[in-house]
């Protein structure tokens, strides 16, 4: 019996993500994923009866995105103009 590898597919093209896989996304804890599941933030099922909890990428999409909405700009360097008028 010959056992078929699979091929990566990325997480943004997949329905759902583990509940691990979604916390090294959002580079957080797997408590932190499941605290936001019961919070409503996202969206966590069991795809068969039994099974282990996912995550669906949607919900996954939507909190990543509210994050970067609400992260202040990112800041440059400044410039400063230094005139001699000597």
């Amino acid at each position: 019996m010959q056992i078929q590898k699979s091929e990566y597919v990325p997480w943004r093209d997949r329905a759902f993500v583990s509940v691990a896989e979604a916390g090294e996304i959002v580079a957080r804890s797997s408590d932190w994923v499941r605290n936001r599941i019961g919070e409503g933030r996202l969206h966590g099922c069991r795809v068969t009866p039994g099974g282990p909890l996912v995550v669906s990428v949607r919900s996954l999409l939507d909190l990543v995105d509210s994050a970067l909405l609400a992260a202040p700009p990112a800041r440059g360097p400044r410039l400063y103009l230094a005139i001699d008028n000597t």
